[in-house]
């Protein structure tokens, strides 16, 4: 089965990304940027943001299960509304961008 996970290159999104490979899966791993937490890993790694819907397509076209995982934690509060941002029209995009390509 082919399984696209957004924010792959994160603590959780790297970990999910291992054990979907060791149970045989193809990843399709997207994140606004390649990191070493997918370093040596037999992945597709798509460029994307969850804030632009065009770019999750990619990412998710041939994918029969998305797990979004994307997602930012802050400490300080959201001053700049990036938080919101990518916790909440992130999800929407996602959910949005799945429904249209199916």
């Amino acid at each position: 089965m082919t399984v696209a996970v957004t924010g792959a290159c994160g603590h959780i999104g790297a970990n999910l990304v291992r054990t979907l490979l060791d149970a045989g899966h193809a990843v399709r791993a997207l994140d606004i940027r390649r990191s070493a937490a997918l370093e040596g890993l037999d992945v597709t790694f798509v460029a994307g943001d969850v804030l632009d819907p065009e770019s999750l397509r990619p990412a998710f076209r041939e994918g029969e299960v998305v797990f979004h995982l994307a997602a930012i934690i802050s400490v300080t509060g959201d001053p700049h509304g990036r938080v919101r941002a990518v916790n909440v029209t992130g999800v929407e995009n996602v959910g949005n961008t799945c429904g249209r390509i199916r």
